[in-house]
């Protein structure tokens, strides 16, 4: 394994242990020396790839969401059944609580670094959107009447947008339920 492949390596463990971590006892008991020690990296190891726990969470959710952006390419058939699942698989892979979710929006909000990492992986976001609304749109399952930046926008609006709700105790008790419920409006208003 070569120094690039091994750096790999070790990002990935820490972001694994950590996501594991989270599960079992939660975003706030979760700390960087209980992640550093399952993970068995040192904790200026853990330093060199994050500057705390939140850019953790954060290049999580940004590695999972671009991995499988990724892959929403290649699947064949209709595209918008295979953004709906890609939607419910993230909420089901991350380990959201309200008290994560609102831990997580505190953090981003009131750090500037944290809000630059959150607006720099949103951006990446919309940007792999883009093409495959665009694809949507040309085989005629998104109308054409708004540009595929635009909804690609609204999409992420909306997922934020759920998050915080629910995480104030908003909706549905469910986060995937209250998820669901509000893409299908969404993705209802695209058909044209």
């Amino acid at each position: 394994m070569n120094r690039e492949e091994k750096k790999r390596a070790t990002r990935k463990k820490i972001m694994d242990t950590a996501l594991e971590l989270f599960a079992e006892h939660g975003y706030e008991a979760t700390t960087v020396h209980l992640i550093t020690e399952r993970a068995g990296v040192a904790k200026g190891t853990f330093f060199n790839y994050f500057e705390c726990k939140e850019d953790v969470f954060c290049d999580i959710q940004a590695f999972w969401a671009t991995t499988e952006f990724v892959k929403l390419k290649d699947k064949s058939g209709p595209i918008l059944p295979h953004l709906r699942e890609f939607l419910m698989e993230f909420v089901r892979i991350v380990p959201y609580t309200r008290q994560l979710v609102r831990a997580v929006f505190q953090s981003n909000l009131g750090n500037e670094k944290s809000l630059s990492n959150q607006q720099r992986m949103l951006e990446e976001l919309k940007q792999i959107l883009i093409p495959l609304i665009i694809e949507a749109q040309q085989r005629g399952e998104f109308t054409s009447t708004f540009p595929a930046e635009m909804i690609a926008e609204q999409a992420i609006q909306t997922y934020m947008g759920v998050l915080i709700s629910w995480g104030m105790g908003m909706g549905d008790d469910k986060l995937n339920t209250q998820m669901a419920v509000s893409f299908e409006l969404f993705f209802r208003s695209l058909q044209p």
